[in-house]
């Protein structure tokens, strides 16, 4: 059994593709709460079992069953792997073959048997991005988080000369305003209920231009989004300080009893929702705008992805369409039931063709995005897959 804690790799895919009969796929929520660590196990005890006993009435022999049995002893008994959660586990067994992948974005609950593994929501992980900053503010205080792919959110150190909240900006403008005013004298001259807004926005402003600073040294390009979790005025002042091209995403509340699980878990679920809102303004974007570059025919996708013409497929992973696929020339040959069998009409296993087009457009140069068709207006999607091409068709 291997254990993944990094995201799937080219190599990876290609260990996953192909034919693994008898095959189990499952795709599990779990968590990095302890308290949740036994939910997540009972849940995937129960998917095995409910995989196993299908291949079992679908005439596996009793060897195969075995050998299944003891893949699913080996996962459940990895007390490593249960102690190092994350928000999914992805499972791909064969007899005589397990490879897991724990994973920081949410995945849908999901079982899957036959003779290949189903690879779609595993596509979700390197093809969304999964690398956030985050601050947390408030008047108590504030931080700057940064999540990884494949770790969770933790704090950044600061500069300890910072304010590190609304008193301690307060206390530094009345000192530094006693200075202007009075020459020393103490006479400040201003209630200080008064000035309580101008504050507030001080001390948001400077907390953004310390994120700025820190950001530019770790992202210069300014790839990775940032979340601000705070409330009213101090949002809507840290918002004011933005630039430099990063994707900003403010979201109301205040932070303060948010503990580091629950801070990743938010982070993971609003850059979920940022990959949802950016792929629907694309699709919009190629729906008003790109004629001739887009091609919605599998067929034809299959061909062009193998001549290298994709530039990025997009495909809905909670929909299969089973065949095979020529990896020199693109043909594709469906199931019967028009992809929805099993096999192809001359009896051969086959496979879910959309997460090999897409390993294929990998292997090409160009990229994948994973989508939930439900997610998307009818208007821009009407799947399965959609490819955006290099260039326009004659």
């Amino acid at each position: 059994m291997t254990v993944h804690h990094e995201l799937p790799t080219t190599t990876d895919f290609s260990t996953l593709a192909g034919e693994h009969h008898p095959a189990i796929t499952i795709y599990a929520a779990t968590s990095p709460v302890v308290s949740e660590r036994e939910r997540a196990e009972v849940a995937v005890k129960s998917a095995f079992d409910e995989a196993i006993d299908r291949i079992r009435s679908d005439g596996a022999d009793s060897a195969e069953v075995d050998a299944l049995k003891a893949e699913r002893d080996a996962v459940l008994a990895d007390r490593s792997l249960w102690a190092g959660l994350s928000r999914s586990l992805a499972i791909f067994v064969a007899p005589g073959f397990t490879d897991v992948y724990v994973l920081p974005n949410r995945l849908d609950d999901a079982i899957h048997v036959g003779s290949h593994f189903v690879l779609g929501q595993l596509l979700r992980a390197p093809s969304q991005d999964q690398e956030a900053f985050a601050v947390t503010l408030s008047s108590n205080e504030w931080a700057l988080w940064h999540a990884l792919p494949t770790a969770r959110a933790e704090q950044m150190p600061l500069d300890p000369e910072l304010p590190r909240n609304l008193d301690d900006a307060a206390n530094r403008e009345a000192g530094e305003g006693l200075r202007r005013r009075s020459g020393g004298h103490g006479d400040r001259g201003t209630n200080e209920g008064d000035r309580r807004p101008e504050i507030h926005d001080l001390y948001a402003k400077r907390v953004a231009d310390a994120v700025w600073r820190e950001l530019q040294e770790h992202d210069p390009d300014a790839k990775v989004p940032l979340f601000v979790f705070a409330a009213e005025p101090l949002l809507t002042s840290f918002l004011d300080r933005a630039h430099n091209g990063r994707r900003v995403v403010g979201v109301q509340g205040g932070p303060d009893r948010l503990g580091a699980a629950e801070i990743d878990g938010e982070l993971r679920q609003q850059l979920a929702q940022l990959n949802v809102n950016e792929a629907r303004n694309a699709l919009t974007g190629l729906a008003d705008g790109s004629a001739g570059r887009v091609e919605r025919d599998l067929a034809a996708i299959g061909r062009l992805a193998a001549d290298g013409a994709v530039e990025r497929l997009w495909f809905d992973f909670t929909t299969s369409v089973n065949g095979t696929l020529d990896h020199e020339s693109g043909a594709i040959e469906f199931a019967t039931d028009h992809g929805n069998g099993d096999a192809l009409s001359d009896g051969r296993r086959a496979g879910d063709l959309l997460p090999q087009i897409a390993m294929l457009v990998i292997a090409r140069g160009g990229k994948v995005v994973t989508v939930r068709g439900d997610d998307l207006e009818h208007a821009v999607w009407s799947g399965p897959a959609m490819a955006e091409l290099r260039f326009a068709l004659a």
